[in-house]
């Protein structure tokens, strides 16, 4: 379990789509398409965290947890940041890449967590 416990039953935080939106103008159109790549992209990005231990690639493991942790924090999805956040500094913390593979269970978990995101970001949010 992470340092974070487990995430709750809301994985995300719709306030924050709301205050996007409201920065832009409340244009609905960019929200949505805005959201819908997240969505598209969020099991590609998780797989490349598995590749990325599978390599012992510090680097890519580096690039690739920033953009799950940066994509998500900008659509509200609190529980794939918090996560993110923790296997940042997991990567930070590991002494070589020949580590990186202590981390697993992390990515395992954040894993867990794909499917509902996705769900919670697919139904009406506003």
């Amino acid at each position: 379990m992470s340092e974070y416990g487990e995430c709750t039953e809301v994985l995300v935080d719709r306030t924050v789509l709301i205050a996007l939106q409201a920065e832009l103008g409340g244009d609905q159109a960019i929200i949505g398409a805005f959201v819908r790549n997240y969505v598209a992209l969020l099991p590609w990005r998780v797989s490349r965290l598995h590749r990325a231990l599978d390599n012992a690639d510090m680097e890519d493991a580096m690039d690739a947890v920033l953009s799950l942790k940066t994509s998500s924090h900008m659509v509200g999805a609190i529980c794939m940041d918090r996560l993110a956040r923790e296997l940042e500094i997991g990567i930070r913390l590991v002494p070589n890449e020949n580590h990186l593979d202590e981390l697993r269970p992390l990515v395992t978990q954040i894993e867990q967590y794909v499917a509902g995101t996705i769900a919670e970001l697919e139904s009406p949010v506003l």
